[in-house]
């Protein structure tokens, strides 16, 4: 420590620099990249609410966990930006030590928990949407495995946080951290970045086996394969970000090195909330941009054409004025089991039932078809 103009800092600077506490931080990549993603998380989980609960009408269990994601993501924002007031981007040699303890060292802390949190419900989200793509009991067990360790190593990193010192408060009081015995924070930050490395390849990797199998249309495909790709793009920043944190160990200037490593963790998050929203745009597409998806059609066993549209509608009638609607579940079959991200599949054994009829269908929130008679081929 020493004392300049009356002012405590933590250390000197080194040989031939000159202290100036009034030079700004170096802090502008983490700021636009917290700004933007947490910007697109905000947008996507917005879609996600609204979709999920006012289109297909019902929150499922893993979009209340990506919720608490998002809520730990956007604290972990509010003190990562609140860190940039007390040095964050300077060398630390240019902080006053009133600056460290308690306000960056209190904020760094509560940062590090919500971010541990905050990947641990996401990715957990993400493990809890393949139950309702993946019907396999080997891809459940393997999902409820991953999921439980995820959110074991996740919630141990939680704790780790709070009590890396010994007593609690000397995290973040200068009086109480000249006696205290503190863990390693950098070594432990790297152990967890491992941790966090290890599930997002898990989490890409299973349901590696079932999709081959998976029966989906292509675009349902389409959307599955940006999740994985973004969960493997996940994998490359906590590469980096563990990069990152190799230089916390090497080098005290922590309210300087701090910087990328936060950067990489909020990107990391956001991508993680952002991917593990994509799935859930489909509903909404549907809802106000049909043409962009176009409708789903297959041929039936007798020639017949059937079209599966998405639609609130309980019936129509036909030209002729009559109603030729008539709801019915058999033959009908779920890909996903779920109106919210699913496609729905008629089978063909109930396709030749229909006389080699032209019908149309109408998959509804209910999970309800309704098919009309448009043409019967048997009577033209």
């Amino acid at each position: 420590m020493s004392v300049d103009h009356g002012v405590m800092y933590l250390s000197d600077p080194p040989f031939g620099v000159a202290r100036d506490p009034s030079l700004p931080g170096q802090a502008a990549p983490l700021t636009i990249v917290t700004i933007v993603a947490f910007s697109l998380a905000t947008v996507f989980m917005g879609i996600r609410v609204y979709s999920r609960q006012c289109i297909v009408g019902k929150l499922s269990f893993d979009d209340y966990v990506m919720g608490l994601a998002y809520a730990c993501d956007a604290v972990m924002v509010g003190f990562t930006l609140n860190m940039l007031r007390y040095g964050m981007g300077k060398h630390i040699w240019n902080v006053p030590l009133t600056d460290l303890f308690p306000h960056f060292n209190l904020s760094n802390m509560v940062a590090a928990i919500f971010f541990c949190a905050a990947t641990g419900f996401a990715k957990g989200s993400i493990l809890l949407f393949y139950l309702r793509i993946f019907p396999a009991k080997a891809a459940h067990v393997a999902v409820w495995t991953a999921f439980a360790f995820t959110i074991a190593y996740s919630f141990t990193s939680v704790l780790v946080n709070i009590f890396a010192c010994d007593p609690i408060k000397a995290s973040w009081d200068f009086e109480a951290a000249k006696t205290a015995k503190c863990i390693n924070r950098p070594v432990f930050y790297f152990a967890q970045a491992g941790l966090g490395i290890a599930t997002d390849v898990i989490t890409v990797l299973i349901p590696l086996p079932w999709l081959k199998s998976l029966k989906l249309p292509t675009r349902q495909k389409f959307y599955v394969a940006i999740m994985l790709t973004m969960g493997a793009f996940v994998c490359v920043i906590s590469g980096i970000r563990l990069q990152s944190l190799k230089v916390l160990l090497n080098d005290p200037d922590l309210t300087r090195n701090t910087v990328l490593a936060l950067m990489w963790c909020v990107l990391e998050l956001n991508l993680s909330v952002i991917g593990g929203c994509i799935p859930t745009i489909k509903p909404l597409l549907k809802e106000f941009f049909p043409r962009l998806l176009g409708t789903s059609r297959s041929r039936s066993t007798t020639g017949g054409d059937i079209y599966l549209h998405s639609s609130r509608k309980t019936g129509r009638t036909t030209d002729n004025g009559h109603s030729a609607v008539r709801p019915f579940h058999a033959g009908l079959h779920s890909a996903t089991g779920d109106t919210g991200s699913e496609e729905f599949i008629i089978s063909k054994a109930y396709g030749s039932s229909m006389n080699g009829g032209v019908v149309e269908g109408k998959i509804t929130r209910q999970y309800d078809i309704e098919v009309e008679v448009i043409k019967d081929n048997n009577r033209h």
